[in-house]
């Protein structure tokens, strides 16, 4: 998997890796309970981004933690 250094810092990209996850989540779920946009095509796309979004995110904790304990 490549790696493009946008963040410098790895600890706040994962950071904000989870912040972005956490907004994607409640934009569906204003989505879903305001909107009333259930079961269109809408609806089967934004849960695909959010999920591809979590485990996205779970990706590069995993990443920082393995890393994080192999440098000490």
């Amino acid at each position: 998997m490549g790696n493009t250094n946008a963040v410098k810092d790895p600890k706040n990209g994962v950071i904000s890796c989870w912040v972005c996850t956490g907004v994607m989540i409640a934009v569906d779920l204003v989505r879903y309970f305001l909107l009333l946009m259930k079961g269109t095509g809408i609806s089967i796309v934004m849960n695909g981004l959010v999920l591809v979004w979590v485990i996205i995110s779970i990706v590069e904790t995993v990443k920082y933690v393995n890393n994080k304990k192999k440098n000490g």
